[in-house]
């Protein structure tokens, strides 16, 4: 079930997945009212390769190697940008695709969430995404054409996370 996320005493969004650290939810609600209201931002959605960057910034800085790490919360605000600007700007992605390798994980994750997942495992959290990031750390280096696979995969996971707000009629053709 998504999470009520309060971005401004009189605006409240639902989260695209489940929230249960409250600095998760903290750094979410940051980022989507940044990427509406900041500096630069309110210009609608944000293309695929926003969180390919950052992710893999993070990946090869070590950032996700322990879970212990402070990064992981603020995987939220990245979340919370996609998620603004989506609410600037909504369209048939969630994120503008514009990388192959991305846009063929949103469409699996996307069919995933809709025609394999039981209905509880559609509940996707701020624990298993920060879970499936710290796996990607882990294995990054060990990758054959570790780029392409961590696109391939990130994509996966927002295409799924892409339920919570386009309905299942509207699809992305596999290239």
């Amino acid at each position: 079930m998504p999470t009520a996320i309060t971005v401004r005493s009189d605006f409240v969004v639902l989260s695209l997945l489940e929230i249960e650290n409250p600095e998760f939810a903290n750094w979410y609600a940051l980022g989507v009212y940044w990427a509406m209201h900041g500096h630069y931002q309110g210009v609608g959605r944000y293309q695929d390769t926003y969180l390919v960057t950052n992710i893999e910034r993070g990946i090869l800085a070590g950032n996700y190697s322990c879970t212990q790490s402070g990064w992981f919360p603020m995987l939220g605000f990245k979340l919370g940008m996609v998620h603004g600007g989506f609410l600037v700007e909504p369209g048939d992605t969630l994120v503008i695709l514009t990388d192959p390798d991305f846009t063929k994980g949103y469409a699996v994750g996307r069919n995933y969430h809709y025609t394999e997942a039981l209905p509880e495992g559609r509940i996707f959290s701020d624990r298993l995404f920060n879970e499936s990031v710290h796996e990607w750390a882990l294995g990054y280096h060990e990758w054959h054409d570790a780029p392409e696979v961590l696109r391939y995969c990130l994509g996966c996971r927002i295409g799924e996370l892409s339920a919570a707000v386009i309905p299942e009629m509207e699809t992305v053709e596999i290239s």
